[in-house]
C-alpha cells in the first residue's frame, strides 16, 4: 500500500511575468519522509516553499497539504515553516531567545492577554528540544548563528507541527553547527514522525540524513540518486558494512540505533565494549584490540 503523502502537488505551474518556473510539477512527500530539495539558483526551489505555504498562487494545479486542498487548509500550526536567513534576521530586534520562541504562541494565548505558567513551559520545552533553554534569557543579537538559527526553529517547534519546510537553514552557520542543527531535525524525523522538506545547497553536509531528494530543473521536478559515495538509506538486512544505514520514519523497518550511522555519531566510546582494531561501526571511534593491549 502506498504511503500517504503529506505534501502532494499536481500538475502544478508558476512563473513571474514571462518567465515559467514551473509546468506541470508533480510530486509526493510522503508522511516521515526527510526529503530535500535541490536545483541550481533561480529554478524555483525557495519558490516551492512559498507556493506550498499559499503565499503564491500557482497559474494552474493543485497543492494537497495533510490530505486537504490547500485552499480549504486551516491547520497551519502545524506546518512549521523556517525561512532562509531567519536566525540572522531575527538577530536585529531586541528580543530573548524566550520571546522569539513566545511570539510563536500568540494566536494561542489571546490579543494583549499575559502568557501563563503553561505557555512560558511550552517554549521552554521547546528551546530544550534545540539544545538552547539555557539561553532563554539570552538576547538574540548575542548569540552565535547556529543558536540564532535553534532558537528560530524552536519556534516553530513549539506548535508540535507535523510538517517541517526549511528554506536553506545551513545558510551561514560553520560545519559544527550544521552537523547539530541536522542531528536535531534527524531526531525529530526518526522519533516524531515530523516530515521534513529542506531546500538545501549543502548537500553533501546533509545528504546522510536525508531519504529523499528532489531536484528542480528544466521547470519540473525529478526524483535524483544520492551521489554513491553518500550512503543515505541502504537497510541493514541489505547492504554491508550495516552500520552505513540511515534510517527514516517512513521505513517499514525499525529505528534500530545500533545500527544508525547518525545515532552512532552522538554516542560515547567510552560506552563501546566492542574490541576492534578498524573504526567502529559502532561508536565512529578507533579502538585496540585486545592483543594489542
Amino acid at each position: 500500500m502506498p504511503a500517504e503523502c503529506a505534501i502532494e502537488v499536481k500538475n502544478l505551474s508558476f512563473g513571474y511575468s514571462d518567465v515559467l518556473l514551473m509546468d506541470g510539477v508533480s510530486f509526493c512527500v510522503s508522511k516521515g519522509d526527510f526529503a530535500a530539495v535541490i536545483g541550481s539558483n533561480g529554478t524555483g526551489k525557495s519558490t516551492m516553499i512559498k507556493l506550498l505555504l499559499g503565499l503564491l498562487t500557482p497559474s494552474n494545479g493543485e497543492i494537497f497539504l495533510m490530505g486537504e486542498p490547500l485552499s480549504a487548509f486551516n491547520r497551519f500550526p502545524k506546518i512549521g515553516y523556517v525561512p532562509q536567513n531567519s536566525g540572522s534576521t531575527a538577530g536585529s530586534f531586541p528580543a530573548t531567545a524566550e520571546e522569539i520562541v513566545l511570539s510563536s504562541l500568540y494566536s494561542r494565548i489571546g490579543f494583549l492577554k499575559i502568557p501563563g505558567k503553561k505557555h512560558k513551559k511550552m517554549v521552554l520545552d521547546a528551546l530544550d528540544s534545540v539544545g538552547m533553554k539555557s539561553h532563554a534569557r539570552s538576547l538574540i543579537s548575542e548569540l552565535s548563528g547556529g543558536q540564532q538559527q535553534r532558537v528560530m526553529l524552536a519556534r516553530v517547534l513549539v506548535n508540535d507541527p507535523e510538517i517541517l519546510l526549511l528554506d536553506e537553514p545551513t545558510v551561514g552557520i560553520d560545519v559544527g553547527a550544521v552537523t547539530l542543527l541536522m542531528e536535531i531535525l534527524h531526531k525529530l524525523n526518526i522519533e516524531h514522525k515530523v516530515t521534513i522538506l529542506m531546500v538545501t545547497h549543502d548537500l553533501s553536509h546533509v545528504a546522510q540524513y536525508l531519504n529523499r531528494v528532489l531536484c528542480l530543473s528544466d521547470r519540473n521536478f525529478a526524483e535524483d540518486t544520492i551521489p554513491e559515495s553518500l550512503i543515505i538509506h541502504a537497510h541493514a538486512a541489505s547492504h554491508e558494512p550495516p552500520h552505513e544505514h540511515v534510517h527514516c520514519a517512513a521505513c517499514e523497518q525499525p529505528h534500530d540505533p545500533e545500527h544508525c550511522a547518525v545515532c552512532a555519531q552522538t554516542r560515547d566510546p567510552a560506552q563501546c565494549s566492542v574490541p576492534c582494531t578498524e573504526p567502529c561501526a559502532a561508536c565512529s571511534h578507533t579502538h585496540e584490540s585486545e592483543d594489542d593491549s
